[in-house]
């Protein structure tokens, strides 16, 4: 049975400006997909993502079900033609949703001591239980102290004027 989402009608975003695939990300990001419940494709929906330290990652829905919706883009040594089209991502709360906050979050604790990965959402950090749980499964084991500065980050840094209630509670 195909797992349901809830569309929006402004989209869901998340927010990640600077922030690149390391190679580190980047297998990581190899494992999450790989372990991921649903269908990670390339950045037009179909075919496979891509995942290298030149081109960053790429990676959209799998367009045939109806689950793709905007190219999730982590930058890699290679700038994006367009550079704001790699500061965000619009995934609608479709399912490719875990697959892309369990990557940011791979992003997040692995510079979490520099402070230099700041990312933000228009979510609360409840709806990132998917991603935590799919980081966890594929990757390790989140500390407590990790948790709480993922969460605070998702919760501070939420950008003025996105919702707080709607399709995330």
């Amino acid at each position: 049975m195909a797992k349901e989402f809830v569309r929006s009608t402004k989209g869901y975003k998340h927010y990640f400006p600077g922030v690149t695939a390391t190679a580190e990300v980047i297998v990581d990001a190899g494992k999450i997909i790989a372990a991921a419940g649903v269908t990670a494709c390339g950045p037009d929906g179909q075919g496979l993502p891509i995942l290298n330290e030149f081109e960053g990652i790429r990676l959209n829905g799998f367009k045939e079900a109806g689950e793709a919706y905007e190219s999730f883009h982590l930058r890699g040594r290679q700038g994006p033609g367009f550079p704001v089209a790699a500061d965000f991502c619009t995934t609608d709360n479709r399912p490719y949703d875990e697959v892309v906050t369990a990557i940011l979050i791979a992003a997040a604790v692995r510079a979490l001591d520099s402070g230099e990965v700041v990312f933000s959402s228009d979510g609360r950090w409840n709806n990132w239980a998917a991603g935590v749980n799919m980081f966890e499964k594929a990757v390790r084991p989140l500390s407590d102290e990790e948790k709480l500065a993922l969460e605070l980050d998702v919760e501070r840094m939420r950008p003025e004027g996105s919702r707080d209630g709607g399709v995330w509670p």
